[in-house]
């Protein structure tokens, strides 16, 4: 055999290799190191972190990206879904530099009120207290950073053991905590507004310690209101996605629903999804389920324990709905987002187009409606056709818009069945249990926000979690 001849047969046999390795339609029996299943920001992230490793991703949507997705109207990006992250500290500003995407503060003032049928924004942001209502309200932040909230904050992402001296504060609600401290009416709703706004999960229905953290950060004040703590990118939130995707180059399947996920005895887990009608099964050396809980649980099974199955399927998740609507004038330029403490349904209002323009533009603009049920249990507030979730948006705004409906050229509403897992009160223990349980130790492994927090943060971070355990995992002899 010639030599050219053996560099040519080298070459076909190599190419054909590398061939099957980016088909994971194929039947060549080839095994993955890992599967990924859901294309979300968990998802999407810890692909990320296994870029080196044979990889891929199985997301059931026709587009991936989850909560993270980005429309675009007038040459205006506007949020369907998350809007924003906090200050990103030297790891998450390394990360973004990786990926290419350049972050972009949103300019202060970004905080507003509106109750009464009227706006609060700036110095005058408390006004619509009483002065002793304002006087609790400030009690209400110096308490929240007396309860050890750095400390709580370093357990919640680092290291979940850590919080089993703050048990007491996981067996109430914030609704209890705050009635036992005999915080006032008007203090109370506006937290419960801040909570079904950033989680879609109200008072009631919120752990008292998963809570400190974000109350700490979130509750704004009426004297640092010209500082901006938060953060998006050029194109919004899917910005991120975009370039996540780009790192994947062919390794992430849309339209794949994942129906299976069965660990054979020899530790090797086959992954079967349908895609367009038809069965496939692909197999891996390990797996990271990054899809909500109650469905992680109905894909494993049997894979894992059944206590690990009882609690993926005990844990809630809140629906959400955002509307942007497209109108002939900006409606709102005073601020970024504004908290609606009695707009029913509507928790938050955004002027989704304030980093793209200046103070003073007047022109076309979105103005984004962030809706969140009263109580968690409310399984109608999804299921309402477009109609019914205008009137009642509109009925809500025109309280605060003189003809709103008039100004509307169009609209985009986007629901999201799967919103936010729910921190209910004793969820340490669940947590716990998920990340310590043998059985989700490989070659199953968890990812997504309910494994660390409801916040993108918490959902990059599990993803870091997982990826890490499964490096560990594959590395073993």
């Amino acid at each position: 055999m010639s030599y050219m001849y053996s560099l040519l047969l080298l070459f076909i046999i190599g190419a054909s290799q590398i061939c099957k390795a980016k088909n994971p339609n194929s039947s060549d029996g080839q095994t993955f190191d890992v599967i990924v299943v859901g294309g979300g920001f968990s998802g999407l992230f810890a692909s990320y972190f296994l870029e080196h490793k044979n990889v891929i991703v199985l997301e059931k949507e026709e587009e991936a990206g989850g909560r993270c997705l980005t429309g675009k109207w007038n040459g205006f990006y506007y949020p369907k879904g998350t809007e924003y992250i906090g200050k990103p500290e030297r790891y998450m500003r390394r990360i973004f530099r990786d990926l290419d995407v350049e972050v972009k503060m949103i300019p202060a003032p970004t905080d507003g009120v509106a109750y009464g049928g009227k706006f609060y924004f700036g110095n005058q942001l408390l006004d619509y207290m009483t002065e002793d209502e304002r006087e609790k309200y400030l009690d209400l932040m110096r308490e929240l950073k007396e309860l050890d909230h750095k400390a709580i904050e370093s357990g919640v992402w680092n290291d979940i053991q850590k919080l089993n001296q703050y048990d007491y504060l996981d067996k109430i609600s914030v609704n209890e905590w705050m009635l036992t401290k005999g915080y006032p009416s008007i203090v109370r709703q506006f937290v419960d507004v801040e909570n079904r706004g950033l989680f879609g999960t109200n008072n009631a229905n919120y752990s008292m310690l998963f809570n400190i953290p974000e109350m700490t950060f979130n509750l704004p004040d009426a004297i640092s209101y010209d500082e901006s703590e938060v953060y998006s990118f050029e194109n919004g939130m899917y910005s991120i996605i975009d370039s996540l995707k780009a790192l994947l180059k062919g390794r992430l399947i849309t339209g794949a629903k994942v129906t299976n996920v069965d660990v054979g005895n020899d530790n090797i887990v086959t992954v079967t999804y349908l895609k367009e009608g038809k069965s496939i099964k692909i197999k891996a050396k390990s797996v990271i389920m990054a899809t909500p809980a109650p469905i992680t649980a109905e894909i494993l099974g049997n894979s894992v324990s059944e206590k690990a199955q009882d609690i993926l399927k005990s844990i809630d998740y809140t629906n959400y709905i955002t509307v942007s609507f497209f109108t002939k004038q900006r409606m709102l330029h005073q601020t970024w987002s504004v908290s609606c403490i009695d707009m029913d349904e509507v928790v938050t209002l955004y002027d989704a187009i304030r980093p793209q323009v200046p103070n003073d533009y007047k022109g076309k603009a979105i103005l984004s409606a962030y809706l969140a049920p009263k109580d968690i249990n409310d399984s109608t507030f999804i299921m309402r056709t477009d109609e019914e979730i205008l009137e009642r948006t509109y009925s809500s705004l025109n309280k605060y818009f003189s003809s709103f409906k008039n100004e509307v050229i169009g609209y985009d509403i986007t629901r999201f069945p799967y919103a936010f897992p729910v921190f209910a009160p004793g969820y340490l223990k669940k947590l716990q249990y998920l990340k310590l349980n043998k059985s989700l130790k490989g070659p199953v492994f968890l990812a997504g926000d309910y494994m660390v927090y409801a916040t993108v943060d918490g959902a990059l971070i599990s993803a870091e979690h997982a990826s890490d355990m499964v490096l560990r995992f594959l590395s073993k002899p």
